[in-house]
């Protein structure tokens, strides 16, 4: 059933708060595995490197789902997709606990990261639908309740971990509540499909050799960041256990703390991004993240200094990603196909990063985790600055002036 122009208005709330609550759920998912990789080590007999594998399989399954669901989205009410992709999330989420053998581990994580497609992509998309031109504070709100979610999942996995609960009633507990918001998503109205116009816009004066090198450029520079965020995600807790800074459960509550930075970070860049320049919002972010990651050099025996440097890192990373793409928006005019492009880099950075920190984590020791962030901060700066040498405008602005 697709949402009529005559219902706009009732359904409009009842629609948007079932795409919040669905992503607090998918936030269950997006912080879950990071504090659990020292049980699920115990638990599977597998060292650290060889649980590396599990970012991979997750991302083996969101990247070779996209093209599937995409077409999906296309052709079917929306909202049906989203609720059973929903229910495939809680299920799986609530099978991670549940296994002692590493293959079985694999294959949950893999379709964990089909249904977390189904989530991310078809949640982002629909909410335009929804939304049209109006889907800007919408599409920050959702990351929004997505660090919600993010938060919440370290800090009962912590509470477990303390109080030597099983790990696996946790995740069953998670897995359960996402059930009611899946059936309320899958009885609700479905935004209308817009209709794709197939008139190319000819006139502009940009060339496609320069479009594509600055969505590349920016593309990697995207794979950069989100590496940043993932490497923080994945391996903060195992750095801060293994590395005797803190008990096993205070690690994961850490977690929480780095996502509560992030949370509030993006909730200011919700009214930040109206008045700054996005080259200035990712410059300092990254600048605020490279002076958080410092107080794990020098300052690693001073609990609050560390609590202030997780926070300090998750607030300026959490608005990272929104102002890359807000920064590829200025320079050129955006299509589908250039969003997929920085998306496609994204999401090989979540995959490829914290699968490369863990095989080395185990070879070459815990270091490689501050080496690992400063590698990438270093190289994201020069690349920024590479960007606003070249593009330090808005390339179709500078086109038009150049006909002119």
């Amino acid at each position: 059933m697709f949402l009529k122009e005559q219902n706009q208005k009732k359904w409009i709330i009842p629609i948007t708060i079932g795409y919040f609550l669905m992503f607090i759920c998918f936030g269950f998912a997006g912080s879950a595995v990071g504090p659990l990789i020292n049980r699920l080590s115990e638990s599977t007999s597998a060292n650290i490197s060889d649980l590396s594998y599990l970012f991979l399989f997750r991302s083996f399954g969101f990247i070779g789902s996209s093209l599937l669901l995409a077409r999906l989205f296309d052709r079917f009410p929306g909202n049906r997709l989203l609720g059973s992709g929903l229910l495939l999330l809680g299920t799986t989420l609530a099978l991670l606990g549940s296994t002692s053998v590493l293959w079985k581990l694999f294959l949950i994580m893999f379709i964990l990261g089909i249904s977390a497609n189904f989530v991310n992509m078809g949640g982002n998309t629909l909410i335009q639908w929804l939304h049209k031109d109006h889907a800007g504070p919408f599409l920050n709100l959702v990351h929004v309740f997505y660090s919600i979610g993010c938060i919440i999942t370290p800090l009962l996995i912590g509470s477990s971990l303390h109080s030597g609960q099983s790990i696996g009633k946790t995740l069953l507990l998670l897995g359960s509540v996402v059930v009611p918001v899946a059936l309320f998503l899958f009885f609700l109205p479905s935004p209308e499909i817009p209709v794709q116009s197939s008139k190319k816009n000819d006139d502009h004066p940009q060339t496609q050799t320069e479009i594509w090198h600055i969505t590349l450029i920016i593309g990697f520079f995207a794979l950069l960041i989100v590496g940043v965020e993932c490497t923080y995600n994945s391996w903060l807790s195992t750095f801060l256990f293994a590395g005797g800074i803190m008990n096993e459960a205070n690690a994961a509550y850490f977690t929480s703390i780095f996502w509560t930075g992030s949370l509030v970070g993006r909730i200011i860049c919700v009214f930040a991004s109206a008045k700054v320049e996005p080259v200035k919002l990712v410059g300092s972010s990254l600048i605020f993240v490279l002076i958080g990651s410092l107080g794990f050099v020098f300052f690693r025996n001073q609990y609050s200094i560390i609590f202030i440097a997780t926070l300090l890192t998750g607030f300026a990373i959490g608005p990272l990603f929104p102002n890359t793409l807000l920064l590829l928006k200025e320079k050129v005019v955006l299509s589908g196909k250039m969003s997929g492009v920085v998306f496609a880099f994204s999401e090989t950075g979540s995959m490829v990063i914290p699968w490369i920190i863990g095989q080395m984590l185990g070879r070459l020791g815990l270091n490689v985790f501050l080496y690992g962030i400063f590698s990438q901060l270093i190289i994201a700066m020069i690349i920024l600055s590479i960007i606003q040498k070249l593009f330090p405008g808005s390339l179709y602005n500078m086109k038009k002036e150049t006909v002119v």
